[in-house]
Parts: C-alpha cells; sequence; structure tokens
C-alpha cells in the first residue's frame, strides 16, 4: 500500500467554524487539531509504505485514533464508528463534517505495521521530544518509576491444562499443514482426544498427577513422530518448537523414556504458561499473583504538570531492578535523564546506586536491611566495616578473624566474606535468638557496595529524607489513572510487543489529556476569570 493522502495541513473552514466553540479551552480534541503536526507527521510513517500500490488511509489519522481508542477505552469497531459520528474527533483529525471515515480493520492492519517496520516507539518519542522542546520535560530534574501488573490476554491454566492445550495446538497446526500425514502417523483415537479442549475442573490430586503423566507420554510421542517421519516443513512449525519446550520445562525423562511431572518448584520463572500466548508469564507481587506481563512506568515529579516519560512492557516475573538500567539509558538517549530518580525498594541496591551515579542519577530509594531476622543491635549496618583497611568490628568490640575476597559471579555481588570466629563464643551476645550460636562465630557477607549502601541507610533514618521521599508515592496515581481511565489492567493483544503499543500508545493519551488540562489553566490566569470562554488556545 502507499501513502498517496497526506495528512491536511489544517481544520477545514466548515469543521472549524461549527465545531471550535463548542470544545472546551482544555478539550485534547481541540489541542490536537492544532498542534498535531508540530508533535508528529507524515514523514514519521514514510518508510512504512511503498512509492506505488492502493492508497492507505493516511497513518497520522490512524495513530491518532488509536491514541483516541486509549483517551476513551474504546475497542477497534466503536472507534471507527466514533470517527464518522463524533464532530470532536474530526476537528481533531481535520476532516470534513462528510467524511465517512475507514473500515475498523484497518485501525489492526496500521498496528501490524507499526510492528513490522519496528515503529511503535514513534509516536511516543514525538511527543515527548515535543514536551521537551517546550520546556514541560527537563532533563536533570526529578523522575519517579514504579510497576504494576498487566493481566494477559489469556485464560490461567493448570500445568495439566497446559499441556492439554499445547498438543491440541500443535495437532491442529498438523493438520492444517498437512493432513494426509496425520492421517497416515496419527491414530484417529489421539486426534478425537485433543481435538478438543480439555480441563481438569473437579479432577482429584491422584488422578491430575496420573493424567499429567500420561500427558507427557503422548505429547513425546506425538513430538518422536514429527521427528521421525515428518517433512522439514512439519519438524519447523511453531507449536512443534512450543511443544518441545514445554515438555521440556514441565517434565523429566529417563535414558528409558519414563516421563514423570517435575516437581511444582521446578517448573516456574521463566516458562511457557499458556500456549496461545507464549511470553506470558506468571508473577507475584504485593501477595498477589498474576499471568500476564509488568509495565513499568516513569515520569517526571516537578512542581506543576506531570508528564510520562517512559514506559515499557517486561515479563511478569522479572525483578523490578533488572528493568532499571534500560529505563536510564531510554532517558538518557531522550536527552531527559533524571537528577533525581525516586524509587520504591524493589529498585534498590547498591549496584543499582552505583550505576545510576555513573549516569548522573542520584537514585533515591530505601534499601532494604539485611539479616531482618536478627535483634536490634546485631545486623549488618551495626558493624563497623572498613573495606580500605579489611577491617571489620562487631558491636562488642571484637576484630574480625577473616577477610577473604569473594570468588567471581557470587550472588547479591558479595565481594568479601568476614568471619569472627569461635571467639564469639565467648561473647555474651553469643547464644540462640542472638547475634549467632554457630561453634564458628559470625560470619557476614559483604557487599562490593558496601559504603553506597551503608551511606543511604544511614540517610534513610533522617526526617528530611522521609519527607522528600513523599515525592514517590504521586506515580501510584498515575498508575491508578492508566489502569482505571484508560485499560491498561487488562491486555487487548497478546505479544509483549503489541502490548508494549497498547503502554504507549495509553501513555500518549495520558499526556496529551495533561498538556491540554495543563494549557487550559495557563488560558485561565491570563484572563483572570473563573472559567475560561470556548476560545483558541494561545
Amino acid at each position: 500500500m502507499s501513502m498517496q493522502t497526506p495528512f491536511a495541513a489544517e481544520i477545514p473552514e466548515d469543521t472549524r467554524d461549527l465545531v471550535e466553540p463548542l470544545l472546551a479551552v482544555g478539550s485534547v480534541y481541540r489541542l490536537v487539531g492544532n498542534e498535531i503536526d508540530q508533535i508528529v507527521n507524515d514523514e514519521d510513517f514514510l518508510d512504512m509504505y511503498a512509492a506505488e500500490g492502493r492508497p492507505a488511509v493516511n497513518p497520522v489519522v490512524l495513530a491518532l485514533v488509536s491514541i483516541f481508542q486509549f483517551l476513551e477505552k474504546l475497542p477497534d469497531r466503536a472507534a471507527a464508528e466514533a470517527v464518522v459520528m463524533r464532530m470532536d474527533w474530526k476537528y481533531a483529525l481535520r476532516q470534513e463534517l462528510t467524511w465517512t471515515g475507514f473500515h475498523y480493520s484497518d485501525l489492526c492492519n496500521f498496528r501490524k505495521r507499526l510492528l513490522g517496520h519496528g515503529r511503535e516507539w514513534v509516536v511516543f518519542e514525538r511527543l515527548v521530544a515535543y514536551l521537551r522542546d517546550r520546556g514541560y520535560i527537563k532533563g536533570r530534574g526529578k523522575q519517579r518509576t514504579d510497576a504494576t501488573k498487566i493481566l494477559g490476554y489469556v485464560a490461567r491454566l493448570s500445568r495439566l491444562e497446559l499441556v492439554w492445550e499445547t498438543i491440541r495446538l500443535a495437532l491442529g497446526a498438523l493438520v492444517r499443514t498437512d493432513t494426509s500425514w496425520v492421517g497416515k502417523y496419527v491414530p484417529v483415537s489421539f486426534v478425537d482426544t485433543y481435538s478438543l479442549r480439555r480441563w481438569d475442573f473437579r479432577v482429584g490430586e491422584a488422578k491430575i498427577q496420573q493424567r499429567m503423566r500420561e500427558a507427557g507420554q503422548e505429547g513425546y510421542w506425538l513430538l518422536e513422530q514429527v521427528e521421525g517421519q515428518g517433512s522439514d516443513e512439519l519438524k519447523a512449525l511453531v507449536e512443534i518448537e512450543q511443544l518441545r519446550r514445554v515438555l521440556e520445562e514441565q517434565f523429566t525423562r529417563g535414558e528409558d523414556g519414563e516421563t514423570k511431572p517435575r516437581p511444582p518448584g521446578q517448573a516456574k520463572g521463566d516458562v511457557i504458561t499458556n500456549p496461545h500466548d507464549p511470553e506470558v508469564r506468571y508473577g507475584y507481587k504485593g501477595g498477589q499473583g498474576w499471568v500476564g506481563y509488568k509495565l513499568q512506568v516513569t515520569e517526571t515529579a516537578e512542581e506543576g504538570p506531570r508528564f510520562i516519560t517512559d514506559v515499557e512492557i517486561v515479563p511478569a516475573m522479572r525483578q523490578d531492578n533488572q528493568s532499571l538500567a534500560a529505563i536510564q539509558d531510554r532517558l538518557v538517549e531522550r536527552g531527559i535523564p533524571p537528577g533525581k530518580q525516586y524509587v520504591d525498594q524493589a529498585y534498590m541496591s547498591g549496584y543499582h546506586i552505583a550505576d545510576s551515579l555513573s549516569k548522573g542519577i542520584d537514585l533515591r530509594g530505601y534499601v532494604r536491611e539485611g539479616n531482618l531476622s536478627k535483634p536490634e543491635g546485631f545486623r549488618l549496618r551495626d558493624f563497623k566495616i572498613d573495606i580500605e583497611q579489611s577491617q571489620a568490628i562487631c558491636p562488642a568490640g571484637n576484630r574480625q578473624t577473616k577477610w577473604v575476597r569473594a570468588k567471581p559471579g557470587v550472588k547479591n555481588l558479595i565481594a568479601f566474606h568476614v568471619g569472627f570466629g569461635k571467639q564469639c563464643q565467648l561473647c555474651p551476645h553469643f547464644g540462640a535468638g542472638l547475634c549467632t550460636d554457630k561453634p564458628n562465630g559470625r560470619h557476614l557477607g559483604i557487599n562490593a557496595h558496601h559504603d553506597l549502601i551503608q551511606a543511604r541507610r544511614l540517610e534513610t533514618d533522617t526526617e528530611a529524607f522521609r519527607q522528600e521521599m513523599h515525592v514517590r508515592a504521586g506515580i501510584e496515581g498515575t498508575v491508578s489513572e492508566m489502569v482505571r481511565s484508560h485499560g491498561l489492567r487488562r491486555s487487548r493483544y497478546r505479544g509483549t510487543r503489541k502490548n508494549q503499543l497498547q503502554a504507549l500508545f495509553g501513555a500518549v493519551a495520558v499526556n496529551l489529556k495533561r498538556l491540554a488540562h495543563c494549557l487550559s489553566l495557563f488560558a485561565l490566569a491570563r484572563t483572570g476569570l473563573r472559567s475560561v470562554p470556548n476560545a483558541p488556545m494561545a
């Protein structure tokens, strides 16, 4: 398809004369109609279309309608109807009042085109640049980051249902690709068993374990048939690769071919939880579990209007601190790195404090206390540690007897192992429930960034720091706004990149809404009135 219809340079006169007096000064649609060519234009999408071919609906129009969808939580069909029926939408899209719009499927095709050309970030990036250039977002200011859960567009399956459904999808793919091969190598009874979806509702635990073993054996049997008798085309099917991975994640297989389900603890983490969206994962945070994704949100935290500067969809099981470096790198690339970034404990560690400082960012947040099970006075922070002198003194005044550098790659970035030896047995704090009751004495693991961690822990004890951290709480309101007002709690689509596109359109909707409100306040301040008449914005 080709882009032969350019986006209108101005609002048609009839549309402006009729609609503009009806629009409030703080209307998003008034803002978009007047300013959109300063934010995004045809050139941003030019490489997505061929030079010749059937004319496509203008991509700026489709991008704006996609934003309006999330502004008002509308599906594709309702959005296509609103394009025809809503005068404020036609004003924003710079269309004649008689314009009949487009088919709703064009919105789906536009999203596919964005993803196919890697342009899902384009509208969000251009809006952030617009806000930065006009001083609404400033570099080296205050920003804050938090995460929330996104429920996947799939059902939550048990392990047995996962295996059954994966086999069913694999068999269906084989039938669609080569029906004659299935008729020759797969028994009719097998096809009948896995042609319909199955559930384990009200099935006892013993029966589930039995059926789980049977499903594993049948899954491996089907995989062996494809690998031994199937063509290269069948072997390369996505559903077959998915079946292979699910079986490896959920079962162990001995040399004799005996198939056993893995213990539940081994089948967690980065494992497929639903074959209909193999990228959803099981996540757990704050006492709640879900199947889907996690949304990382960053916004400005200065006085005045606040705007979203970054959104990212990540796997549900990923720890928040694992996403921090990528967030900061994107902010630096956009020319809006924070001077101070406020986060909760999940993002904080000695490594991330140091890494943030290397980028000129002061990471502000509470660091988790070590040895929480220890009584007061016997935690790591109460030991006097001098890394340069390789010296540690316990609260009782005893010096360490061992200071050993840890091997590279030790978890938690432990740099040194420190021991106090058998002298602890003579200490009045030796015993059960006290400092330690181990014959070899108290042992400490010293982090590579111990000094930074200890300095932050001392800082967090001050009233000034506690007052400063109130800034972080505002991000909760933004997360709630995105979830409740713009439908970002639940995935509309399947796959990480499609959900990323959903999050980006939602963030653009929030930023445009806030910008429109900000401009209406400016207009109110200039007039000195309690309310502003419906007049064009400056």
